[in-house]
């Protein structure tokens, strides 16, 4: 199954968002952005996904944080434009000890539940470190013939893999790239870090236009870097959402599978299956879909 193929369909896809919605400040766009796309997207849960560095004192608390933030979120995507609250969960707590050891979680178990419960694709878009969904694979095997991933992580083909996402749990990314489920891959640098955005077309399109729209622009904001004359932030988890709801905000071409090496490179797995890397995305068609949707 290619997964842009599936992508182009007509009709609504059922979704699943595992995100570390506390990580960083992008997350929370890619949550209102599906919640307000109910045309295409089908949202049956969102899962937090755990991290650790200077917003969290452990990758529990990480997973934790972000749990908090998916309630906070929705509720203010709710009151601001009565979109309905979709179930959320929390996940892991600890990472995978090896690639072949899951660690169960709620969120691995809704994951799996709902997958298995559909008659269709489901298409699991994951925008942090893979441990719910890739413990999800481990655990129940068989969802890799119903579930489509979708995964923000890693670098740009032939760069190595020294990214956030793809490191924050190594043995669940090893496990996902060498699972066999249908991939689609949105890589960080040299793909997806196209998307930045300036202070101003935020302030423009959001301040004073919704409780959400403030709660945005405050978070940005408050990245701004001391004594600036011109700054602008990557929103760079929006690209895996918004390429659910319009398969024309990127491209992608079939890649041999990988696998990550101790050193962080990238290594070609004779015996893997092939993954759909994304070559390239369109920032502005992107951003008007962004803006699109919540600036109603």
């Amino acid at each position: 199954m290619l997964i842009t193929e599936e992508l182009r369909k007509p009709g609504v896809k059922r979704m699943i968002l595992d995100t570390d919605t506390y990580n960083e400040i992008d997350d929370q766009f890619a949550l209102a952005l599906a919640m307000l796309s109910p045309d295409r997207i089908d949202l049956a849960a969102v899962t937090a996904a755990p991290f650790h560095n200077d917003r969290s004192e452990s990758f529990g608390d990480g997973m934790e944080k972000s749990y908090r933030e998916i309630g906070i979120c929705a509720g203010l995507v709710n009151r601001s434009h009565g979109a309905k609250i979709p179930p959320y969960y929390r996940g892991a707590t600890e990472r995978m000890p090896d690639e072949h050891t899951p660690v169960p979680s709620e969120a691995a178990e809704k994951i799996a539940g709902l997958v298995n419960a559909y008659d269709g694709i489901t298409f699991v878009t994951a925008i942090g470190a893979v441990t719910n969904v890739a413990s999800a694979l481990l655990l129940h095997p068989e969802i890799r013939e119903k579930a489509a991933v979708i995964w923000l992580g890693g670098n740009a083909k032939w760069f190595n893999g020294a990214e956030f996402n793809m490191l924050g749990d190594r043995n669940a990314s090893g496990a996902l790239l060498s699972s066999g489920v249908p991939l689609l891959l949105f890589p960080c640098a040299g793909v997806v870090s196209h998307l930045d955005l300036s202070i101003y077309e935020l302030e423009h399109f959001l301040r004073g236009n919704s409780p959400l729209g403030d709660y945005l622009c405050d978070n940005v904001a408050e990245c701004e870097p001391r004594g600036a004359v011109a700054w602008s932030r990557v929103i760079w988890d929006i690209s895996t959402v918004a390429g659910v709801v319009d398969p024309d905000t990127f491209s992608a071409s079939l890649c041999p599978a990988v696998r990550l090496e101790p050193d962080n490179s990238y290594s070609f797995d004779p015996d893997g299956v092939p993954f759909e890397h994304v070559d390239r995305v369109n920032r502005d068609r992107i951003f008007s879909v962004l803006f699109g949707r919540l600036a109603k």
